[in-house]
């Protein structure tokens, strides 16, 4: 029986093989979340993408589209700079103009108490994001929509949500 590093116990080795084994920080984004922000900006994460008591810590950035504001945590934020670092076929003078417009585009948020985040106001306007938002489960992170965008990207990506499902089974 090999360990399986989460508070579930072990797992046979076959088991572990085939399966990813969830810790308790690393715990997917998943699942719609209609929400109202307050007249601060400020939105509640579901209490089930919150893994810190005291506060956590994401990072907010628009998406290239500039449909939806994308929130990450620390670890998948840190990602996008090793996987930019790491690809070949991106120059060194695409590197560093990358990584600067992405970290000048980002900002730090960190829930407060009742696990709500501070929606920056650079990020709310071109997102469209007003008084309603949807926040949208997609594993490692998640996004923040617009209820009106969402629905029409929502009815857009359908067809490739099925096409998909048939390819792998589902």
């Amino acid at each position: 029986m090999g360990k399986s590093g989460a508070k579930w116990g072990t797992v046979s080795n076959s088991v572990a093989s085939s399966l990813v084994i969830m810790t308790e920080i690393s715990k997917p984004y998943f699942g719609e979340f209609y929400h109202a922000m307050d007249e601060k900006n400020r939105v509640t994460i579901p209490a089930g993408w919150r893994h810190q008591p005291d506060g956590e810590t994401f990072y907010t950035i628009p998406h290239q589209t500039m449909d939806c504001l994308i929130v990450m945590p620390p670890e998948e934020f840190a990602k996008v700079e090793q996987t930019v670092n790491e690809n070949q076929q991106i120059s060194p003078l695409q590197r560093r103009k990358f990584i600067r417009r992405f970290f000048s585009l980002a900002h730090q948020v960190t829930t407060d108490r009742q696990g709500r985040i501070l929606i920056p106001d650079e990020h709310r306007s071109p997102v469209g994001l007003e008084s309603e938002v949807v926040l949208v489960g997609g594993s490692a992170r998640f996004e923040i929509w617009d209820p009106g965008r969402w629905h029409l990207a929502s009815e857009a990506d359908q067809s490739v949500y099925l096409q998909v499902s048939e390819l792998v089974g589902i």
